[in-house]
């Protein structure tokens, strides 16, 4: 038990866990296909939210969480400030935050050996953590196991971002498509952050202390937004296989970072 109250359920030192990995060959010789697209509202209207909206978080995002029903339970993973709590107790849920330190969270935790039993969480939420974490994979696996059939993670992952912050794994819509896959999730979304491309995150983020400010980093990345636009509509109306020019697949190819949504598929017998 630490002196705020939490307990402490991090890995000692010394100790080490082993689990097991699926892998499903894949088409290496042929492109493979990923729906990753420009950041939009989710279609179908899965709540009412109106409040304010968190860093980290747009309102479109925030579109794609579903409305707790009665008694359910949101773990937010990597939980920092606890800043989304807010957002998660709106919509009705039960807020856990946890962590691997810090004085927010409720318990201190290693996502990779999550110290809850199978099927305890109704969402899943993990905004900028996977990047941080030596074995995303493992989490992801952790995480299929504590959330509830047909219930949802939905997290953010960077790309394009430059090395911050013990960043291990940066993922590429295909890499975080097949990790989410290959971990047991049906994937739903996978959307390029509005306003958030590779020029942007390496002005905002890529020299440390030294940040610019976002209006800064915003206006002086608009040229490229443009000129990335400009070439993949040239692209659409002059190339011979126009599929590789679309609006979407551009910000997928640039993005700082991407939103997912996946599903815990429904148990079958």
């Amino acid at each position: 038990m630490t002196p705020e109250g939490q307990i402490d359920f991090r890995i000692p030192p010394g100790v080490s866990i082993s689990y097991q990995q699926r892998y499903t060959p894949l088409a290496y010789d042929s492109t493979i296909q990923v729906a990753a697209r420009r950041e939009v509202a989710c279609a179908e209207r899965r709540n009412q939210f109106a409040g304010p909206v968190p860093w980290h978080l747009t309102r479109e995002q925030i579109t794609y969480i579903p409305e707790a029903k009665a008694g359910e339970i949101a773990l937010d993973l990597g939980c920092g400030a606890g800043i989304h709590r807010s957002v998660l107790e709106t919509l009705g849920y039960r807020y856990h935050g946890v962590d691997y330190a810090g004085a927010a969270a409720d318990d201190l935790v290693d996502a990779h050996a999550l110290p809850y039993t199978d099927s305890t969480f109704d969402l899943v939420f993990a905004i900028a953590l996977l990047e941080h974490l030596a074995q995303p994979v493992r989490v992801m696996q952790e995480v299929q196991r504590v959330l509830n059939a047909s219930k949802h993670f939905i997290g953010t992952a960077a790309f394009l971002e430059p090395f911050h912050d013990n960043s291990f794994s940066h993922l590429s819509p295909l890499g975080l498509s097949n990790a989410l896959q290959s971990s047991g999730f049906a994937v739903e979304a996978i959307l390029a952050i509005r306003g958030w491309n590779a020029i942007r995150a390496q002005l905002e983020m890529g020299f440390e202390r030294a940040r610019l400010p976002r209006w800064i980093s915003h206006l002086l990345s608009q040229p490229f937004v443009w000129a990335m636009e400009v070439y993949a509509f040239a692209g659409r109306s002059f190339a011979s296989d126009k599929s590789r020019h679309s609006r979407d697949l551009a910000h997928a190819r640039h993005a700082g970072a991407f939103f997912f949504v996946a599903r815990k598929p429904t148990l079958t017998r």
